[in-house]
Order: C-alpha cells, then sequence, then structure tokens
C-alpha cells in the first residue's frame, strides 16, 4: 500500500466549509420541519416499541420491517424526548445529519491513504443536496448505513478484517440491503488473504448474531419475515413503475404486501438479476486492489438501481461516496438528476405544496406527479450502467491498480 499523502490545506478548508455549511442547513431544515411521514411511523413504532418491546412488536406489526438496532435507535429517541413527536422528528434528524460528518471523515481517511477523492469531489459529497434532503428533512436510517459500510470499506484498504467484518455486521444491522454485498467482500478476502478471510468472517457472524439474537430467540419466524420479507414499494421506481402505468389491473398495487402473483413474479425476477448481477462481481473483480472496491461497490449500487422492483427517494445516498471515490463526473451527473427527482417527489407529497416543506405525508394519487421525474433519477442509473459494463466486467487481473499516492490539486 502507497504511504499516506500529505493533506492539502486548501482543499481541506474546502471540504469542510462545505460540510459545515451542509450540517448547518440540516440542522436548520430538522429543528423548523416535521419531516416525512417515514418519521411518523418511526415515531409510532418507537411508541409500540416502549409499550409492546422488541418482540411483540416484530408478532403485532407486519409493518415493522426493521432490524433490532434501529429499534433500540427508536426507542432510545422515544424515551429521551418523552414521546415528544416534534423533538422526537428533529433529534432523529440531527442524529443523522452527525453519520453524514461519518461518511464524510471516512473518505478524507481513505483520500490520505489513495490520493482519491479530489478535494473538489469531496466539497460536492459534503453539500450533496441529496444528502441534504435526506439527513435534513426526509428522516430514515440510511446515513448510518451509509456511514459504516464506508468505514468497513475503509478497514479493508487498510487490511483490517476483524473491524472490516464488524463495522459490515453493523451496516446489515441497520438495513438488510448489505447483506446482498456480502459475496463481493467474501470474494475479495478470499483471493487477497485467506487468514483474513476467515477473521472477516468470524467478526461479521459474531456480531450479527448478537445483534438479532433477542428476535431470533424470541421470535424468529416474524422477525425473518418482516425484515427479509421486504422489497421496497413495488410500483414505485423502474420497471415496475412502468408496469403500473400501464394500467394493467395485476399490476395496480402500489404496495409492499398484498401484491398479485404476476407482481411477485416480476419482483423476484428483478431480484434474481440484482443478485446475479452481485454475484458476477464478486468474482469477476475479486483481484482488485483494495482501493478499487470503491469501484466493485459503485457498479454493485448501479446494478441494484437498474433492477430494484421498489426504491424509496433517501435509498440515493447509497452509492454516492462510492461514485465519488470512482467516477467523480458521474457522480456530478447522478447527484444532479437524483436532485431533481427527489424536488419532484418531496414538493408533490408536502402537505402544503410549498418550500421549505415542512411535512411530506404520500397518500398515492401524488404518483402522477412525481413519478415521471422519477425516470429522470434510474435513467441515470441505466446510462451509468450501460457505459461503465465493459469496464466493470472486465477480468480482475486487468481491472485498475491502487492510484498512485499523489496529493490532488483543488480544481
Amino acid at each position: 500500500m502507497s504511504q499516506p499523502t500529505t493533506p492539502s490545506h486548501t482543499g481541506l478548508i474546502l471540504v469542510l466549509g462545505a460540510a459545515l455549511v451542509a450540517f448547518a442547513a440540516k440542522c436548520a431544515w430538522a429543528l423548523n420541519s416535521f419531516g416525512t411521514s417515514d418519521i411518523v411511523i418511526f415515531s409510532t413504532f418507537a411508541k409500540q416499541l416502549a409499550v409492546e418491546g422488541l418482540a411483540e412488536t416484530y408478532r403485532n406489526n407486519t409493518m415493522f420491517n426493521h432490524t433490532p438496532l434501529t429499534a433500540l435507535l427508536l426507542r432510545g429517541l422515544y424515551a429521551a424526548t418523552n414521546g415528544d413527536f416534534a423533538s422526537f422528528a428533529s433529534g432523529f434528524r440531527l442524529i443523522t445529519a452527525l453519520a453524514d460528518v461519518g461518511s464524510l471523515a471516512a473518505l478524507l481517511f481513505v483520500q490520505r491513504r489513495t490520493g482519491r477523492p479530489a478535494w473538489w469531489v469531496l466539497a460536492l459529497f459534503a453539500a450533496s443536496p441529496v444528502s441534504i434532503m435526506v439527513s435534513g428533512f426526509h428522516g430514515n436510517v440510511d446515513p448510518f448505513m451509509v456511514m459504516f459500510l464506508l468505514w468497513a470499506v475503509a478497514m479493508l484498504i487498510v487490511r483490517r478484517p476483524v473491524l472490516c467484518g464488524v463495522l459490515f455486521a453493523v451496516a446489515c444491522q441497520v438495513k438488510i440491503v448489505p447483506v446482498l454485498l456480502a459475496p463481493i467482500f467474501l470474494c475479495w478476502w478470499w483471493q487477497q488473504d485467506r487468514t483474513g478471510l476467515w477473521k472477516f468472517s468470524g467478526a461479521a457472524a459474531v456480531a450479527t448474531l448478537a445483534g438479532w439474537s433477542v428476535p431470533l430467540v424470541q421470535c424468529p419466524g416474524p422477525f425473518l419475515r418482516n425484515v427479509f420479507g421486504y422489497a421496497s414499494y413495488w410500483g414505485t421506481w423502474g420497471v415496475t413503475y412502468w408496469l403500473h402505468v400501464t394500467g394493467a389491473e395485476v399490476f395496480k398495487t402500489v404496495s409492499f404486501k398484498g401484491l398479485s402473483d404476476a407482481q411477485n413474479w416480476v419482483s423476484f425476477d428483478l431480484k434474481c438479476l440484482m443478485v446475479a448481477g452481485v454475484l458476477t462481481l464478486a468474482w469477476r473483480r475479486r483481484k482488485v486492489d483494495g482501493a478499487e472496491f470503491f469501484t466493485t461497490l459503485t457498479a454493485a449500487f448501479a446494478v441494484l438501481f437498474v433492477f430494484a422492483p421498489g426504491a424509496g427517494p433517501q435509498y440515493l445516498i447509497w452509492i454516492a461516496p462510492f461514485l465519488a471515490w470512482s467516477l467523480p463526473r458521474w457522480s456530478v451527473a447522478v447527484t444532479l438528476c437524483s436532485s431533481v427527482y427527489m424536488f419532484a417527489f418531496y414538493q408533490s407529497t408536502e402537505m402544503k405544496h410549498a418550500f421549505p416543506w415542512e411535512l411530506s405525508f404520500p397518500k398515492g394519487p401524488e404518483i402522477a406527479v412525481w413519478g415521471p421525474w422519477m425516470n429522470v433519477a434510474w435513467v441515470a442509473f441505466i446510462a451509468l450502467l450501460a457505459t461503465q459494463a465493459q469496464s466493470w466486467w472486465q477480468p480482475a487481473e486487468t481491472a485498475a491498480p491502487l492510484v498512485e499516492n499523489t496529493a490532488p490539486s483543488v480544481s
């Protein structure tokens, strides 16, 4: 591995300034709004968790599709705010804004060891409107998942398999989607360091079982069904959206439950394509250098977004740090396209249809307004996958080597 780079003071000031402005914007928005229906639902979950406990919540509420760690966060915040909704809504988003700071710190850690991303890319990442809308307004646990996954990759780069495994497991404790990326980690460690593979796998398994132990013992069926069975809202993204707008009776339901047989088969087929794409990437790119692991995850997320049967607007932060490292210009394009879609979504679902938004509560019919704008983001991912597929799918031994350790200039 290359020796750490010497930080550029001008570049660092640029990035920290952008991060400070973005953090202030997120805090101000969080303190002067209620967020989205996700926050309302989280508050309801938190009250139920406080009254009934984790196991009974899984048994009695099929909508509760979150992991025990998220449940712990909700219950703790509910207790800290004495059940006051406004305080709960603000506090939740203030915490996620801190998670964004943790993600930026991880990218700075990686930049010092790889020379990438450039300072201007880090500044864009720090002040991304996508991130501001998610952490400042929307309110969900996705920023935590991104932070832990990003630090897991950072530990992979510096060959710390135990820390990598623990952090990866914690990311899976926040949201279940990183489990789809497990083959990429396993194949890389298998190729690069067999001892590291056992350390990574052991640490990840212990941390995962520890986090899931209570529901696995007390209510394994409801826990596995609620958490692993969730596939986002059918008809809100990509292929399923276009099937929905055909008007066909079998595709009319926009939900994550109560779907027709045809909808379930479409979801199953799309999930198979997602898994096949990730497995192919895991095997073919198992020989890449540690830093190029960022590119592998960029490719994996591109596959997920192209074929996902459903996606919430907050999901669009998942790919951001990995795309910033691997393809800076594409990160600008994807950020812009994602921002356009998200603005249309929140503006059409906000109760007063006014900006700055106070409460976004989708009721269904608004899909006629924001649905077409979703295609701006989806087509961006299709274009990304189409233009980069050849380089991503090339034999692993010809993949790009670790970038030379040269301090990037401010541009």
